[in-house]
């Protein structure tokens, strides 16, 4: 049961995500600019909901995308602010945002 809260959880986010970049994408360039952190290359966020078919790991297992250059937009962006993160995921994330 668990599981199948975290992927509506997952999914309702994914919506959400894509909805407040459609209507404030404006926003978004300033609020990536006070993201802090590195990303810990899991690849967690990767396999929220479904499990990205573009996803790899290394042979030290770093997670690594298979078109890491052409990547889409969405991907490239997250978290693009203090809001946008999978709640599952956020304590285990390696950017973060202050909050201020």
């Amino acid at each position: 049961m668990q599981n199948l809260n975290i992927f509506v959880s997952s999914l309702k986010h994914q919506i959400w995500r894509r909805y407040y970049y459609f209507f404030h994408k404006e926003e978004i360039p300033d609020s990536i600019k006070k993201r802090k952190g590195l990303c810990k290359r899991c690849g967690l966020c990767c396999q929220a909901s479904i499990r990205c078919p573009k996803l790899a790991y290394d042979e030290n297992g770093l997670a690594l995308c298979n078109i890491h250059d052409h990547k889409p937009y969405m991907c490239a962006i997250y978290p693009f602010n203090g809001r946008d993160f999978f709640k599952h995921l956020k304590d285990k994330c390696g950017y973060w945002y202050d909050e201020s």
